[in-house]
């Protein structure tokens, strides 16, 4: 679940030809990166390449456009992994309320396993973890279990979506 979308409707992958992927590779990899710069890169004018992007905001395939922060430097350096068990479903949609407020967990995901939801969190210390884990996720209602997993080191964590190159078009 996305909150605070650009977006109208939500987009049809489909739709997306070579061009739209072009742009969105180029976008992805720098968000500030001119207009001018893309219609050259791409092979379009400005105003196409100006007119795409507006397409792809108003269909959800560009949610926002994000500085990506480094952790260690923001005073976020430990990151974690927190699976969270839901005694049932019904206490499902207030955790996920809760979990968009808090600015410490940056993804919650579904999952399948023994455990309903897994997150991925980064706090400035372990206090900061611990207060997270006991006063933050397990006293929420519904919450029966969590088990956390530390991370030691990341070799590679990716925001850019890998856009592939099926059903081009010219």
């Amino acid at each position: 679940m996305y909150h605070g979308v650009m977006a109208t409707r939500v987009n049809n992958v489909q739709s997306i030809d070579a061009k739209d992927r072009a742009i969105l590779d180029l976008v992805q990899r720098d968000a500030k990166l001119a207009q001018a710069e893309i219609a050259r890169q791409v092979g379009l004018s400005a105003a196409a390449v100006n007119e795409r992007l507006k397409k792809l905001e108003q269909a959800g395939v560009i949610r926002r456009y994000v500085a990506i922060v480094d952790p260690r430097a923001a005073g976020t350096s430990l990151t974690a992994f927190v699976e969270v068990f839901i005694e049932h479903p019904r206490y499902e949609p207030g955790f996920f309320e809760q979990m968009l407020r808090l600015d410490e967990v940056q993804e919650c995901h579904h999952i399948t396993g023994e455990f309903s939801l897994l997150l991925k969190v980064r706090v400035r210390d372990m206090e900061s973890l611990q207060h997270l884990l006991l006063r933050r996720l397990n006293a929420l209602e519904g919450v029966r279990q969590t088990r956390t997993v530390m991370v030691l080191s990341t070799q590679k964590e990716e925001t850019r979506i890998a856009l592939g190159t099926q059903g081009e078009d010219s």
